[in-house]
């Protein structure tokens, strides 16, 4: 039976889910594990130190028991850039190497060095022309390499990477049709995705996240991050402080989630500004950085929608010993890896890179479509 295992990269630990027939209409989960990492080994959701990360990796695989070497993971960190686009409407192999100069000026990473794919959401005719707007995603190839790299290195295989905003509407199906949103708060950055009829419609990533709330605590009160971040999850945004001391705390962590939350808003905004027939109904919370007792109504208020955590191992059967398992602990976490074993499956980042040079050994558009991605691209 073919299976692949979801990997989730943070700060403190490596968590995995081995998933039985992913990428049918009943995929199952068997085997969970889940290990701490030293500090330094991913930030970011990245891979920074390849020598531990493989060594973790071989381990993480021994403790879970897992019966395959297929990797499926998200990507969703600072370098992630998302836009909205319309371009000229390029089919097969002409789409794909002329994306590059189609999207050139569009994104603040230079595409030398960038991994882009562009996910068409509907058909326009304009002046007599073709065109498509969609969702452009682009990254830092390099960063992501590394990543890959050392995967690969620890002796196991890339089965399938997906952008997290994507990743997320299908472990996170809506529930029932309009317009809904799903935030991811992660521990770096906050995913916004909001869908209409289950098809993604907006993506922003906020950089902002659970881990920049912890630092400001943990400068505010002279203590260590661990420290910060158990304070932050057990004080929550309640209220009643009553030392100096609390006080202080409740103040950094109110102001931060504030912050936050004012992005989150502002966003909804631009969303409603400029799509003013499909207001956001609901919102569905996950992500380790929305674990923060009170989170939900606070944002309910701020936002004037329902809000709400998701469920991410509902779209799986379960393996009866995982019932009472630390998996179901973690689930807000794997909601974003979960999902890429969930749907079709997502072509590997190899097969999403763009073109860059002659000299890079990759095959490079011609002029002329280089000259007629050039005419048409365009905001």
């Amino acid at each position: 039976m073919a299976a692949v295992v979801a990997l989730d990269l943070s700060r403190t630990s490596l968590r995995a889910v081995q998933v039985e027939s992913p990428y049918t209409a009943r995929p199952a989960i068997s085997r969970f594990a889940s290990i701490p990492i030293p500090e330094g080994t991913v930030h970011d959701g990245e891979i920074v130190d390849q020598t531990r990360a493989i060594r973790a990796l071989k381990d993480l695989w021994k403790v879970g028991g897992f019966t395959t070497r297929k990797v499926a993971f998200a990507v969703s960190n600072r370098k992630v850039v998302v836009r909205e686009v319309s371009l000229p409407a390029l089919l097969g192999t002409s789409r794909r190497t002329s994306l590059r100069f189609a999207v050139e000026g569009q994104v603040p990473i230079d595409l030398d060095d960038a991994i882009l794919d562009f996910l068409p959401l509907r058909d326009v005719h304009e002046n007599g022309e073709y065109r498509q707007e969609g969702l452009l995603v682009a990254t830092v190839r390099s960063s992501l390499e590394t990543t890959v790299t050392a995967i690969e290195d620890s002796g196991r295989q890339i089965d399938a990477i997906d952008f997290s905003g994507f990743s997320l509407l299908r472990a996170l199906p809506a529930p029932h049709p309009g317009t809904h949103a799903i935030v991811n708060v992660g521990a770096s950055s906050t995913t916004v995705v909001i869908s209409r009829a289950g098809t993604p419609g907006f993506v922003r990533l906020v950089p902002s996240g659970g881990d920049d709330v912890s630092r400001s605590i943990e400068r505010a009160l002279g203590i260590s991050f661990a420290e910060a971040e158990q304070d932050k999850i057990s004080r929550g945004l309640q209220g009643g402080a009553t030392t100096a001391r609390d006080i202080d705390a409740e103040t950094v962590l109110r102001e931060n989630i504030a912050g936050l939350i004012t992005s989150v808003r502002n966003t909804f905004t631009y969303w409603s500004n400029s799509h003013p027939e499909s207001p956001v109904e609901t919102v569905v919370l996950t992500g380790g950085g929305s674990r923060l007792m009170g989170l939900p109504l606070v944002l309910s208020k701020a936002l004037g929608v329902e809000v709400s955590y998701g469920n991410p191992l509902g779209a799986f059967q379960m393996a009866r010993r995982l019932r009472d398992s630390e998996m179901e602990r973690w689930a807000l976490e794997l909601a974003a890896p979960l999902g890429v074993a969930l749907g079709a499956k997502a072509r590997p980042a190899t097969q999403t890179q763009a073109p860059t040079s002659r000299k890079s050994g990759r095959s490079a558009p011609t002029a002329k479509e280089k000259a007629a991605a050039k005419r048409g691209a365009r905001k």
